[in-house]
């Protein structure tokens, strides 16, 4: 066989053999694997203020002060709602059996008094009418987290929820409204025609929601190995075999 013969079955076998190499180093991404290889966004993370509003459970409002028996007003506001920053309870009322032109006599007192949760107890008193407020404030601070890192807007929100205060959610405040009858004893009729007095409670709560905005967007270890290797050529795959000293 001549030698230029023999260099062409050589340089033919030599193909071969790095076809064959390249085959055998070919790997298709896996399914689940080109799913770990997208791009993780980092959100930024805003809690606003949002308000809301409850009702006492007891929607007949009002509190009797009879001869033998005084019947309070009594109930329970239940709020369902995470990260509760504050809940004001507003009463409002006016005494409905007064007399006298220049000067209102007969005039009821009326005693407002809510229980947090925890046991705190607020009361104001009102004397003829107003407008009384019981305010509970700084129940949760804002919560911390100011960035989150996710695929996507919803699983950013899913995963804020780990960071929800449930302190007072679904934990009852208890209300109570007793009525102090300014007619006098000995004024018979009068007394007895004043029971008591009709009101109204308005409850009012804040709450902290996280808005969310695309901070940046950073590559995975995962995704920035896969490009690497995509980006290398057959000869820097097989660096390892022609490095090896026997291949020589």
């Amino acid at each position: 066989m001549k030698s230029t013969d023999k260099l062409i079955v050589i340089i033919g076998v030599v193909i071969i053999v790095l076809a064959a190499i390249g085959i055998f180093l070919y790997r298709p991404v896996p399914k689940e694997e080109e799913k770990r290889t997208e791009a993780v966004k980092t959100y930024a993370v805003t809690w606003t203020e949002k308000t809301g509003y409850a009702s006492p459970d007891n929607p007949d409002m009002v509190a009797y002060d009879k001869l033998f028996k005084d019947i309070p007003y009594s109930a329970n506001v239940t709020i369902s709602q995470y990260n509760l920053k504050s809940v004001r309870f507003i009463l409002t009322w006016e005494d409905d059996h007064t007399y006298g032109l220049l000067r209102k006599k007969g005039l009821d007192t009326l005693t407002f008094e809510v229980t947090a949760p925890d046991g705190t107890v607020k009361s104001e008193e009102s004397v003829g009418n107003g407008t009384i407020e019981i305010v509970f404030d700084n129940i949760n601070p804002v919560p911390y987290v100011d960035e989150i890192k996710a695929n996507s807007s919803s699983e950013a929100l899913d995963k804020l929820q780990d960071y929800y205060s449930e302190k007072w959610k679904d934990q009852p405040f208890k209300v109570n409204v007793s009525v102090k009858v300014g007619e006098k004893i000995f004024r018979p009729l009068k007394r007895l025609l004043d029971k008591g007095n009709n009101f109204t409670i308005e409850v009012e709560y804040v709450y902290y929601e996280p808005e969310i905005g695309t901070s940046s967007v950073t590559a995975s270890s995962s995704t920035s190995e896969m490009t690497a290797m995509k980006a290398m050529s057959l000869r820097e795959r097989m660096y390892p075999i022609f490095a090896y000293p026997g291949f020589h």
